[in-house]
């Protein structure tokens, strides 16, 4: 049983990833939407499905900060090539607030005065900056899709906990009451 288990949630995860793949492509949480509405019409037997989507945005939420980390870390490794030191004190909220009039600036202050090798470290500086707003837009819009599955899975543990009140034996209503 355990495998079975393990097989359905595997399938369902790999499919949650695909349309995940759909929204990041699109740039909008459509496709996902589309899907939970649907689950969401099966009614409360499908909390286990929300459940498993929601791991998956979670890993690929968790994947995308790890991604940022890495550009960071590349764009610091290239940059003290030029002899730049102060590069590994900046954070992600730092960078992404730089533009490129005070990322010369900082170059200038470092003593990077040569032409040429500003340039190349503007470069450097705008494809990192690109590549960062591409990968942070799409950890805002798992965000966005995580907080719609947690809305829908709320509503769903409500709607399951209601019915199984009404299913239940009167007396064990009256057993269940508060004093």
């Amino acid at each position: 049983m355990a495998v079975y288990e393990f097989v359905e949630r595997s399938y369902i995860r790999m499919q949650a990833g695909e349309v995940l793949n759909h929204c990041l492509d699109r740039g909008n949480p459509a496709p996902i939407q589309s899907l939970v509405e649907g689950l969401v019409l099966a009614g409360p037997e499908s909390l286990s499905v929300l459940r498993e989507i929601l791991a998956e945005v979670n890993a690929r939420k968790t994947t995308l900060l790890d991604d940022c980390n890495q550009i960071l870390h590349r764009f610091f490794d290239r940059l003290s090539s030029y002899g730049i030191s102060a590069a590994n004190q900046w954070t992600m909220a730092s960078f992404s607030g730089l533009n490129s009039r005070m990322f010369l600036s900082l170059l200038k202050q470092q003593g990077i005065t040569e032409e040429h090798a500003q340039t190349q470290c503007l470069r450097l500086f705008q494809e990192t900056k690109e590549l960062l707003e591409s990968v942070t837009d799409n950890i805002r819009l798992l965000r966005d899709i995580e907080n719609y599955l947690e809305d829908w899975l709320w509503g769903l543990i409500y709607q399951s906990c209601r019915q199984r009140w009404s299913e239940m034996p009167l007396a064990a209503k009256d057993s269940q009451k508060p004093m």
